[in-house]
């Protein structure tokens, strides 16, 4: 029973990794592309958002069964965006930066969401719920539980100890 359990949290943390690096990667992309420059995104030394993971926790149960396309596009733009504003005034509070800005974007509210971002949170929240949700469920089907609990703990420690790290510099 336990190891079933922890079974589970170890595919979270795989599926957490996963929407964190994907972020990392289409943040850097992004940025990097229309700065002319490679700029590297995130808050920790590793190539993770974990922004991105949160988010994914919060949408897949959210669409789990209502996960028609207009439902996911919309809803997903929507919650993306309300918790993005919200996260922005946190991570200001708790860290005291600021760690994105639309200012230079058009259709932005104080720098910190954008309808620009908001409609990309959309197509996001679509692959999330239509491509990388599935495909986490085919790895707990297909991939010995061993190896999820092993990478899913490799993920955890990782991730938690840069975080740690992170905020330890920071202090």
């Amino acid at each position: 029973m336990i190891s079933e359990i922890y079974k589970k949290f170890c595919l979270a943390a795989i599926l957490f990794t996963i929407c964190g690096i994907s972020g990392w990667i289409y943040e850097t992309a992004l940025t990097s592309y229309l700065w002319g420059q490679f700029a590297e995104r995130g808050f920790l030394h590793i190539p993770v958002l974990p922004i991105y993971g949160v988010f994914a926790f919060i949408l897949i149960p959210i669409f789990k069964k209502h996960n028609g396309f207009f439902t996911v596009f919309f809803g997903g733009m929507a919650i993306a965006t309300f918790l993005e504003l919200i996260s922005s005034y946190i991570i200001e509070a708790v860290i005291h930066e600021q760690l994105w800005s639309y200012r230079t974007w058009d259709f932005n509210f104080q720098g910190r969401i954008s309808l620009y971002s908001s409609l990309i949170f959309g197509v996001l929240s679509v692959i999330l719920i239509k491509a990388v949700y599935p495909a986490v469920k085919k790895i707990n089907r297909c991939v010995p539980k061993k190896a999820i609990i092993v990478i899913g703990t490799c993920c955890t420690l990782t991730i938690c100890g840069d975080f740690i790290y992170t905020l330890s510099c920071k202090a």
